[in-house]
């Protein structure tokens, strides 16, 4: 869970292929084998990137298809609706909103550094 992992919050929203993979999985699911050959990613580091940003709930499996070799593909999906950078009270924040099925309006803040 973030709540969890909130120190690589950060490091995982600068990342150039975590960027990637949210954008690209935003608006409808994604398998690992689509990302790498659309953004050219390569399959290691996708793989890599999609457990940790599943690690911190901001992707996460939503379906899971068979190939026509009979391997299971799973189809991935931005958690994530939004995130904002803010400066308050002398610190720098993250504050993230989740999706969620019943549109419930979920945020975390995250401080950059404690």
């Amino acid at each position: 869970m973030v709540r969890d992992r909130v120190k690589e919050i950060p490091k995982l929203l600068a990342d150039t292929y975590a960027e990637i993979i949210l954008s690209a999985t935003y608006h409808s699911p994604k398998s690992v084998q689509e990302l790498t050959a659309t953004y050219d990613i390569p399959i290691a580091a996708c793989y890599r990137k999609i457990h940790e940003l599943e690690d911190a709930d901001m992707v996460r499996c939503v379906d899971m298809i068979k190939s026509p070799r009979g391997k299971t593909i799973k189809l991935y999906r931005a958690n994530i609706k939004e995130a904002h950078l803010t400066f308050e009270k002398g610190e720098f924040r993250i504050r993230l909103q989740f999706k969620t099925e019943k549109e419930e309006k979920e945020w975390i803040t995250v401080k950059l550094h404690p």
